[in-house]
């Protein structure tokens, strides 16, 4: 519920909601890395989502309401099973770049999907580009390319066109799942159980396709269980209401920080130090937010301005 001066509360605003959620997707590219040292990417897919319709499994009964279900209709379905195979693209797409192209390839192309959020988010949700809009984007992209690259531009050549083409689409398909996910206006807990579940019937279907089940090690389990809670149960909960609550634009200016909240874990982790770069990087990025809430306050202004 929204409060009674306008704004949003606590649990609602993105400002609370996508920090949150950024700390844990900043832990997922260290994780990652140590699981697929023993696991291929299918059943690291397989797992991750299995662990997460386990988990919403044993949430659903006991917090939904099944009789609402039956005022939802074909095309609610559809919109969800659409969800669910963008989910499942972007992980999977994802994964496969980085089988082929080094990693800082494979990242600085994916960080264009804020980019796409916002493109796709004019024809999808009807949101509106400005000049505010347009420079968060500008500097959370060049912010991002700064961080990837060291600010050495010459030096990154691509390796591979098939990789990079599958980065770029692994972009495309988290844009478009953003703005599919907001048009969604069902319970949000049913409607992250039935995304998961498609994800997961994919990722099976992959694995039976293209690999074999193999049971992981304790501390295999531990990693893909932390990618499931963070990626997907915690990961969709936070990203999904933040949505609900948020313009597209305004989200899509808060994923630019993934790129720097996952330097700061390997910092933390590794014991690396950041380099002048990487600070002027990070004002960049961090800088991206509030240009688009400043265009949001002035335009405010403007319509009081235009009512009184």
């Amino acid at each position: 519920m929204e409060e009674r001066n306008g704004k949003l509360a606590l649990s609602q605003s993105p400002y609370v909601l996508m920090p949150l959620l950024l700390l844990l997707w900043g832990s997922v590219a260290a994780v990652s890395k140590l699981v697929l040292a023993k696991l291929d990417s299918y059943q690291v897919l397989f797992y991750m989502n299995g662990i997460g319709v386990i988990v919403f499994a044993c949430i659903v009964p006991f917090k939904v309401r099944w009789r609402a279900l039956a005022a939802w209709k074909r095309m609610d379905f559809a919109l969800l099973a659409g969800c669910g195979l963008f989910a499942f693209l972007y992980d999977f797409l994802y994964l496969q770049a980085f089988e082929r192209i080094p990693a800082v390839e494979a990242s600085m192309l994916n960080y264009l999907f804020p980019i796409f959020i916002v493109l796709f988010a004019i024809p999808m949700n009807g949101e509106k580009m400005n000049r505010y809009k347009l420079l968060s984007v500008l500097m959370g992209f060049a912010g991002t390319v700064l961080l990837m690259t060291k600010g050495d531009l010459a030096a990154f050549k691509l390796t591979n066109w098939v990789g990079d083409v599958l980065a770029i689409l692994a972009a495309v398909s988290w844009g478009l799942f953003t703005n599919l996910v907001k048009k969604n206006e069902k319970d949000m807990l049913i409607s992250t159980f039935l995304i998961t579940v498609v994800a997961f019937v994919l990722s099976a279907a992959g694995m039976l396709a293209y690999s074999r089940l193999t049971l992981p090690s304790a501390a295999d389990f531990g990693g893909v269980f932390w990618l499931s809670m963070s990626n997907i149960v915690l990961g969709f909960f936070l990203y999904f209401r933040a949505l609900r609550y948020s313009p597209a634009s305004l989200i899509a200016s808060f994923t630019f920080f993934t790129p720097f909240i996952t330097l700061l874990f390997i910092v933390l982790l590794l014991d690396e130090r950041l380099t002048l770069m990487d600070g002027i990087a990070a004002m960049l990025i961090l800088s991206s937010v509030p240009v688009q809430k400043l265009g949001t306050v002035l335009g405010a202004g403007r319509k009081k301005e235009a009512l009184n």
